[in-house]
């Protein structure tokens, strides 16, 4: 069924047996049943959802094979037991093939995020978490998520209450695994982990700026979206992260420039440049002159 509204919209019901999905674009208006902001979607039929997003915190457990995500541009494989926390907000595809099998948890974070500590912990609730290494903090969030699906199917007295106490747990322990490196001081949150995670990625740019390194490879690498991390990023060295890359790829391009021979072609490639033009052009912004120029006046010294 499908209706028009605002401008021009439509919305979109996809109906399944316990429940439907209403999307309008690629915004999911996720739908509960009743006196619940909690719903838990099993399946083993081989599946794709489109690219999309929605208010509600998403939690993947696969059961059997592996299931494909793409969360903000991020790609994921969850294997078997791993899980993965997909935060509100985050644009992201999901599809999953033949002989697998999957829970799909989807809530509404007001609750977790009105809580005084939990709320003071910028990027809480921001970050992509992908547990697969096995560890305790792994298993426990495994087990909780089982447990949510146990009290669901019974449905006894306050069960909605009793998952939300579970999904309390869950980021009680994200918390204590992720972010234990948090420092406080008055009305300003400092997080001592994500400086850590920030310097740890640019010792990875540092090391890998002369391949094809976007935004969404180091993010990646942090354990962050996309956007969470352009922010910490920006706020922690005061670049961009593309004027970050850049600008060290300038700085080897010079040393290559003042210290070798090599052709301006090769000089290009080893700092990371695509193209001589694309190089010619940043290097000409940056310094005002043409790496030739450049070359000729500090060459050889």
């Amino acid at each position: 069924m499908s209706e028009q509204r605002g401008a021009n919209a439509v919305i979109r019901e996809k109906r399944y047996e316990d429940g439907f999905r209403v999307l309008q674009g690629q915004r999911e208006y996720v739908t509960y049943p009743d006196n619940t902001s909690v719903r838990i979607w099993y399946s083993e039929d081989p599946w794709r959802y489109e690219e999309h997003v929605h208010s509600a915190v998403e939690m993947l457990l696969t059961l059997e094979g592996s299931v494909e995500y793409v969360v903000d541009g991020v790609p994921y494989t969850v294997r078997k037991d791993e899980v993965l926390v997909i935060p509100h907000e985050a644009i992201h595809s999901m599809s999953m093939g033949e002989n697998s099998s999957r829970l799909l948890y989807l809530f509404e974070p007001d609750v977790l995020m009105s809580l005084r500590d939990l709320k003071r912990l910028p990027g809480l609730f921001d970050r992509v978490f992908y547990l697969h290494d096995g560890s305790e903090t792994h298993t426990r969030i495994r087990e909780m998520l089982l447990k949510i699906r146990s009290i669901e199917k019974e449905q006894n007295l306050a069960w909605n209450a009793m998952i939300y106490s579970y999904l309390i747990r869950i980021y009680s322990v994200l918390c204590q695994h992720y972010m234990s490196g948090v420092i406080t001081r008055g009305r300003e949150t400092v997080r001592a982990v994500d400086q850590e995670v920030i310097t740890a990625s640019m010792v990875y740019i540092n090391e890998h700026y002369h391949e094809e390194l976007s935004l969404d490879d180091v993010a990646a690498f942090a354990g962050f979206s996309r956007y969470y991390f352009s922010r910490s990023f920006k706020k922690q060295t005061g670049y961009f992260f593309k004027d970050y890359l850049c600008q060290k790829r300038l700085q080897v391009a010079m040393e290559l420039l003042t210290r070798t021979e090599l052709s301006m072609r090769e000089v290009a490639s080893r700092s990371g440049f695509g193209s001589v033009a694309t190089f010619n052009r940043a290097f000409r912004e940056k310094n005002g002159c043409t790496p030739s120029k450049y070359r000729a006046i500090y060459g050889g010294r």
